[in-house]
C-alpha cells in the first residue's frame, strides 16, 4: 500500500515542479542612494522676517512682519530689516536676520544694528527699556542667495551576487544544480553533479524461493 501511494504521488509532484521556471537567477543587491541634502554652511535670502515684540509694562506679545528695505515703526520703536536668511529644508532651522532697531529719545535705550540669530539666545532677542524684540523666522520670496534644486541622488554599484540555479531535466524534471564537494545534502557530500528535487524510487523486495526449493550454495 505504502508503494501504490508513493508511485500515485510522483506525477502529481512533477506537475508542481513543472510549474517552476526554467532558469532562476538570483538578482543582486542593489545599493540605496543615500539623502541628498544642502550643506551645513547653506542658507536661503528671503525677503521678509517676523518678529516677536513684548510690551515690559503689561507684557502685552504681537508678531510683526517685516519687509527688507522697508521702515517700521511700532509704537516708540523704528524697525529696519537689511537681511533674512534661514536654512533650507533638512537642515536644522535657524533664521539669522541684519537688523536696526531704535526707540524714541525717552526710552533711554541705545540703537541696535547688527546681526540676530535665533539659534544663540545671547544673539537672538534685544532688550530695550520698554520693548524686548526677539526674531521668529524669515518670511516672503526667496531672494539671493539661492540655495538652488537638491541633485538627484545616485545609488552606488555593488556586485552582483549569484545564486544557484534551476534547470530543467527532460527526463526527471526540474533540478538544482548542487555546490562542489564539501556541502550537506542527503545524497552524500562527495558527488558534485546535479542533485534531482523528485523523491527516490522506491526499492522492490528481493524474491523469495518458493517453499520446499533448495537453494544452491
Amino acid at each position: 500500500m505504502r508503494i501504490r501511494k508513493s508511485v500515485l504521488a510522483l506525477p502529481c509532484l512533477a506537475g508542481l515542479l513543472a510549474a517552476v521556471p526554467g532558469a532562476l537567477h538570483a538578482e543582486g543587491a542593489r545599493g540605496v542612494a543615500a539623502p541628498a541634502v544642502y550643506p551645513a554652511t547653506t542658507w536661503q535670502g528671503r525677503n521678509g522676517a517676523v518678529l516677536r515684540i513684548m510690551r515690559r509694562l503689561d507684557s502685552h506679545v504681537e508678531l510683526v512682519p517685516l519687509r527688507v528695505g522697508v521702515d517700521t515703526t511700532y509704537g516708540p520703536l523704528s524697525l529696519r530689516l537689511e537681511r533674512c536668511l534661514q536654512k533650507p529644508d533638512g537642515l536644522p532651522a535657524q533664521t539669522a536676520v541684519l537688523l536696526k532697531i531704535e526707540e524714541n529719545q525717552d526710552s533711554g535705550s541705545s540703537p541696535f544694528e547688527g546681526w540676530m540669530f535665533t539659534d544663540d539666545p545671547a544673539l537672538g532677542a534685544y532688550a530695550g527699556a520698554l520693548y524686548d524684540v526677539q526674531v521668529v523666522s524669515c518670511d516672503g520670496d526667496k531672494v539671493e542667495p539661492m540655495v538652488g534644486p537638491l541633485p538627484e541622488p545616485i545609488p552606488p554599484q555593488l556586485p552582483m551576487a549569484m545564486a544557484p540555479h534551476v534547470e530543467a531535466d527532460e527526463g526527471q524534471g526540474p533540478t538544482v544544480l548542487a555546490p562542489p564537494s564539501g556541502g550537506s545534502g542527503g545524497q552524500g557530500s562527495g558527488s558534485s553533479g546535479p542533485t534531482s528535487l523528485l523523491p527516490p524510487s522506491p526499492s522492490l523486495p528481493a524474491p523469495q524461493p518458493a517453499p520446499g526449493t533448495v537453494t544452491q550454495p
